[in-house]
C-alpha cells in the first residue's frame, strides 16, 4: 500500500443489556433489552429500556447501552467503544445486582499491529448469589491497576493464567468428578495447549468471589444448586475484534435455558 494511499474503515459494534432463552418448563425467547448497533461509518447510537419483566424469572428496572467510533487522525488509527448496563437485575430471585456494565474501547492502528484495548468502567455493583454479598475480584492486568492500553499477549496470559488456576482448583476439589466438565469447557486455553497463532483467546476480567457463597466457584465460573451455572466477565478476544459478556448463566432448576447481558462487542476493518 502507498504511504499516501487513503484507507477506508468499517465501523462494527453492537451491545445488549440483557436477553437469553427458556428451554424449559416452556420454549420461548427472552427479548434483548436495549439492543443497539453502530453505522459502519463510525458516530454514536444510543438506546434505553424501562422496567423489564419476563414471567418472573428474569427482570430489570432499567437498561440502556451506547456505540460511538470515530477516526482519531488521517487514516487512521480508528477508536471503537461499546457500553451495556442493566440495572435493578434479578434472575430466579438468586442471581441479583444492583448494577452491572460492560464496557470495551479499541483502537485499531493504522500499521495492522495489535488492538489496543481498554476494558475500563467495566464492574458489579452490589452483586448477590443466593442472597450472599458476592464482590468480585477483578483481574489487576484487565481492570484495575491495568496499563492500557491492553493488548493481545496480555488477554493471552491472563487467560492461560486463569485455566490453569481454575484446573488445579477443580482438581483439588473433593467433588472434581461433578466439574469435569468445566475443565473440558476452559482446558483449551490451559498453558500445555498450543493455541493457533491468529486463534481467539477466553479470558475474564472477574479473578474470583471473595467471599462466601452457597455452592462452588472456580475463578470466574459459579455453581449453585438447584439453580445453575454462572460466568463472570468473559472477554474473546480475536484478530480485529473484542467481545465482552458481564454475565451468562445457564439455568439448571426446574427452570431452564441461558440468560446474558450486559454484552458489548466491537469489530472493526480498514481497507485496503
Amino acid at each position: 500500500m502507498r504511504s499516501d494511499e487513503k484507507r477506508t474503515f468499517y465501523y462494527q459494534a453492537a451491545a445488549n443489556s440483557l436477553g437469553g432463552s427458556i428451554a424449559m418448563p416452556f420454549q420461548e425467547i427472552i427479548p434483548s433489552q436495549a439492543s443497539v448497533s453502530l453505522p459502519s461509518v463510525g458516530g454514536f447510537a444510543t438506546t434505553r429500556t424501562e422496567a423489564f419483566n419476563f414471567k418472573e424469572i428474569i427482570s430489570c428496572r432499567a437498561a440502556y447501552t451506547r456505540v460511538s467510533g470515530r477516526q482519531i487522525a488521517k487514516d487512521g488509527p480508528w477508536s471503537i467503544t461499546a457500553t451495556a448496563v442493566v440495572e435493578g437485575l434479578k434472575i430466579l430471585d438468586v442471581f441479583t445486582a444492583e448494577r452491572i456494565v460492560a464496557q470495551v474501547s479499541v483502537e485499531y492502528p493504522r500499521d495492522d499491529s495489535y488492538l489496543r484495548v481498554s476494558l475500563a468502567g467495566s464492574t458489579f455493583e452490589g452483586l448477590r448469589l443466593g442472597g450472599c454479598d458476592a464482590t468480585p475480584t477483578l483481574n489487576s492486568k484487565l481492570l484495575c491497576g491495568a496499563r492500557t492500553p491492553i493488548t493481545y499477549p496480555v488477554f493471552l496470559q491472563t487467560g492461560r493464567e486463569q485455566a490453569d488456576k481454575m484446573i488445579s482448583s477443580i482438581k483439588a476439589d473433593q467433588s472434581r468428578d461433578d466439574f469435569q466438565w468445566l475443565i473440558d469447557r476452559f482446558g483449551r486455553m490451559a498453558s500445555d495447549r498450543e493455541l493457533e497463532e491468529d486463534g481467539c483467546v477466553l479470558c475474564s476480567f472477574v479473578d474470583g468471589i471473595n467471599r462466601p457463597i452457597p455452592g462452588s466457584s472456580f475463578g470466574h465460573a459459579v455453581e449453585i444448586p438447584d439453580f445453575g451455572s454462572i460466568f463472570l466477565g468473559e472477554t474473546l478476544v480475536c484478530r480485529s475484534s473484542v467481545q465482552v459478556f458481564s454475565f451468562r448463566v445457564e439455568l439448571g432448576c426446574g427452570t431452564s435455558g441461558c440468560a446474558a447481558g450486559p454484552t458489548s462487542q466491537v469489530e472493526g476493518h480498514p481497507y485496503p
